[in-house]
């Protein structure tokens, strides 16, 4: 299961790097993808209502289906865990949504000094790029939830 989910973001690297006019992949543009305070926004306020809502050892399973590893998941912890996972993808695709909206409200307050820079694109997608997070962690976590549901029909 990491390999499937390090190959996925292999190829999300790809194609966020991939120029296709000339056919080449410039590495250097990871830079327009990845914004570590971006992520923060996305990712903590996720884990920390997880953990509210659902407690540490639920919370604990959930990242051992993350990273591949149902079977060592107590047969009584099934249910819980994929609660868990559910309401982590589900808080994360909520918090991308916000990030964006934020993002797009200081955007738009600031509407006058980003035309008259030039910058419209770029803030366009930095106000995006929340929600690029949001979807990529529910994917994963839509992902883990549905090797958990078909572990408990067996």
């Amino acid at each position: 299961m990491v390999i499937a989910h390090l190959l996925g973001f292999a190829l999300i690297f790809i194609a966020c790097t991939f120029d296709f006019m000339p056919l080449v992949l410039m590495p250097e543009k990871i830079q327009y993808v990845l914004d570590i305070p971006l992520l923060i926004i996305v990712i903590l306020p996720t884990i920390y209502e997880a953990i509210s809502v659902h407690g540490w050892k639920s919370y604990g399973n959930s990242w051992k289906a993350l990273l591949g590893n149902v079977k060592n998941i107590d047969k009584s912890q099934l249910e819980p865990t994929r609660l868990c996972l559910r309401d982590l993808g589900n808080l994360s695709l909520i918090w991308g949504i916000l990030g964006t909206f934020v993002g797009a409200i200081l955007m738009l307050r600031e509407m006058e000094s980003v035309l008259r820079q030039g910058s419209l694109f770029p803030a366009v997608a930095i106000s995006l790029i929340t929600l690029f997070y949001g979807i990529i962690f529910y994917m994963l976590c839509l992902v883990s939830k549905s090797r958990i549901e078909r572990q408990l029909v067996e």
